[in-house]
């Protein structure tokens, strides 16, 4: 089975991906749009795209993908995100004039980053700056201890993040959809009406029928200006008879609304 992920060699999402999946060919790719784009293509089975931090939020760009695509999310993961100080053999922290991060680990390790001179490159993913580390004498970067292993550089300070408590979920997209389990959850994205009320007669439906939420959150539709999606995770599959009596419930109070899969609830892993 090929598994896509967004990154090089040694990104968190590859370390999620070869938890979820232990024997399993993994495909870097270097945007979200490829790993998309390869799942919709058949050049993968599936995809593993990070979707939300428990310290920084969602993740925009990964979100926003997967409310526009036709693809299903079938699996989910969280990982416990230990950020590392990387560099040369021969390099120490007071020698370091530049260090290359991520967008999401630079907030993740804003702290511990603000202690040191150094000039803070963004880089669109950490392992694949570990290859322009090795070429420069007094560089490092941000990214997880696999990297230092792949390429041969050494770990200057592990656990640069702002808090231990630093996770990562992450989900499985595919084509296909995921059959009825006792033990699932599922994602829903909708909007509504601007009128008074409207939020709460959607959500409703979940309360009488005794369906715990897990996650509500909103996020700026594209379409037009000031107007909002809602996020919602909840327990339950969408073929259960009380899922299925809410949700067709909440179709009642939206404007527009798109089941985005069912699947079982998922692992910690560190």
């Amino acid at each position: 089975m090929n598994v896509a992920f967004q990154g090089d060699r040694g990104a968190f999402s590859e370390v999620m991906a070869s938890r979820l999946f232990y024997d399993a060919v993994f495909i870097p790719c270097k945007t979200f749009k490829q790993v998309f784009d390869n799942v919709n293509n058949n050049k993968v089975e599936l995809g593993v795209i990070p979707i939300e931090n428990s310290l920084t939020g969602r993740i925009g760009e990964s979100t926003s993908f997967l409310i526009n695509s036709n693809l299903n999310v079938c699996g989910e993961g969280m990982l416990s995100i230990i950020h590392c100080l990387i560099a040369n053999d021969n390099v120490r922290v007071k020698d370091l004039e530049q260090i290359y991060v991520h967008p999401e680990a630079l907030t993740q390790c804003r702290n511990f980053l603000s202690k040191l001179n150094c000039e803070l490159i963004s880089w669109y993913d950490g392992a694949s700056a570990a290859i322009i580390v090795k070429k420069k004498k007094n560089a490092g970067l941000i990214a997880s201890e696999k990297v230092a292993k792949i390429y041969g550089l050494k770990i200057l300070k592990r656990g640069v993040q702002d808090s231990k408590e630093n996770i990562t979920r992450f989900l499985v997209i595919s084509k296909k959809t995921t059959p009825l389990t006792g033990n699932a959850k599922t994602s829903v994205v909708f909007s509504t009406k601007h009128k008074p009320g409207t939020l709460l007669h959607a959500l409703e439906p979940f309360a009488q029928e005794n369906i715990n939420l897990t996650r509500l959150e909103s996020m700026p539709s594209k379409e037009k200006s000031w107007e909002y999606l809602f996020l919602i995770d909840f327990e339950g599959h969408k073929d259960d008879l009380k899922v299925k009596n809410a949700l067709q419930e909440l179709k009642k109070h939206t404007t527009s609304i798109k089941i985005l899969g069912s699947y079982p609830c998922g692992k910690y892993y560190e």
